[in-house]
């Protein structure tokens, strides 16, 4: 894939925060951090920059299209058996089925739910476990997955626009995919549209390392398990989803960063 030449323009030109869209948000750069993936990656120097309006930590230089069709167009990502073990899966889906009941989350018989980037999408199963009526349809861009979820009655591969853009969705969920987003406003706009009258928008993602600050710099993230560069374009905050929400038109209902000993986090996104 060849790189737009307006779109490296444009990215030379930027001078705001390319997550939260913000002119004159200039970012402080932690510090340097290397590839963690093994591919022939055509960018291999990387920083981790701060951004002081939104307070969301990304990677600089953005990741480009080749070496996100690398990672996850011409390579396998769920080969592990941690997807597949027994008890693993009836942990994953413990954990989501709790937060489908826990928010009230789960659609009513005849209502739908969207899992983006699902892959084995356990927030399906999990609604499917409570209601055999809720129809789930699930979205990836890869067809690795596609045929090994019989609890989706609808699987589309492909980008977003692959899902008909009539369908509206009770609950669409982002489970540990928002991070790989080179523009994740894009997408939460774009799935804002899609929710039904009183829909919810569930996520979750890795957050930053335990208890760190921006004073702390780069240490503690070259230690953090969810470093994942390139996949992990951006560690989100608080501040981010409140101002995206508003654009959206949304309300950030619910958001826990205590997951996994503070190093992840659980957002709600709807109407009150």
């Amino acid at each position: 894939m060849t790189a737009n030449p307006l779109d490296t323009l444009a990215r030379a030109l930027r001078i705001g925060c390319p997550i939260c869209h913000r002119w004159r948000a200039r970012g402080q750069r932690l510090g340097e951090v290397g590839v963690t993936h093994h591919a022939a990656f055509q960018t291999l120097a990387y920083g981790l920059v701060h951004c002081p309006r939104c307070d969301v930590v990304r990677l600089d230089p953005l990741p480009s299209a080749a070496d996100l069709s690398t990672l996850y167009e011409q390579s396998e990502q769920f080969t592990d058996a941690h997807y597949t073990d027994a008890e693993n899966v009836a942990r994953m889906l413990e954990y989501y089925g709790g937060c489908l009941d826990n928010h009230r989350m789960l659609p009513a018989p005849g209502e739908a739910s969207l899992e983006v980037g699902a892959g084995y999408a356990w927030v399906s199963r999990a609604c499917k476990l409570r209601s055999a009526q809720v129809r789930t349809v699930a979205q990836d861009v890869t067809s690795e997955c596609a045929t090994r979820c019989e609890w989706v009655d609808d699987y589309r591969v492909g980008p977003i626009d692959v899902v008909p853009p009539d369908l509206r969705f009770k609950l669409i969920s982002m489970t540990h995919v928002i991070e790989h987003l080179v523009d994740p406003q894009a997408m939460l706009r774009t799935l804002a549209r899609r929710l039904a009258p009183g829909g919810r928008i569930f996520v979750t993602a890795p957050y930053r390392p335990t208890g760190w600050r921006v004073e702390d710099g780069i240490a503690p993230w070259r230690d953090y398990s969810y470093l994942h560069v390139p996949a992990h374009v951006s560690y989100l905050s608080r501040t981010w989803f409140e101002q995206t929400a508003a654009l959206c038109g949304l309300d950030l209902l619910h958001w826990d960063p205590a997951h996994d000993d503070g190093r992840a986090f659980e957002v709600v996104l709807g109407d009150r």
